[in-house]
């Protein structure tokens, strides 16, 4: 019979998201878009982006690298990739890109 030891686990630590400006624009342009087509299509997006946000918050580690410090997760069932970098107390979101447009999304620079 073996005898399972128990190890202290880390607790997991929710890191609050701060959203870029850009990436406020982003979204709203996004939404705006979809709302032409569909109202509660949009709904549906934002609030997707509320739950990818609270998953990315609770767990920063998930998600594809994509380059430089930054990861990507899909939001939702939509075709948008959510982009973001984990610092040291908080996570930053960098923006948002459809993935029509292709895999070129460039982090923001920040203006100083």
């Amino acid at each position: 019979m073996a005898i399972i030891q128990e190890t202290e686990s880390e607790e997991l630590v929710r890191k609050p998201a701060i959203i870029s400006l850009e990436c406020e624009e982003m979204l709203n342009e996004a939404l705006a878009y979809i709302a032409q087509n569909s109202l509660r299509q949009a709904e549906i997006m934002n609030e997707q982006f509320n739950n990818t946000l609270n998953s990315i918050e609770n767990m920063p580690g998930i998600g594809t690298i994509y380059k430089g410090g930054i990861r990507k997760i899909k939001i939702g069932k939509f075709r948008y990739n959510m982009y973001y970098r984990e610092e040291k107390d908080y996570i930053s979101v960098r923006g948002i890109w459809h993935t029509s447009r292709g895999t070129e999304f460039t982090e923001p620079v920040q203006e100083v």
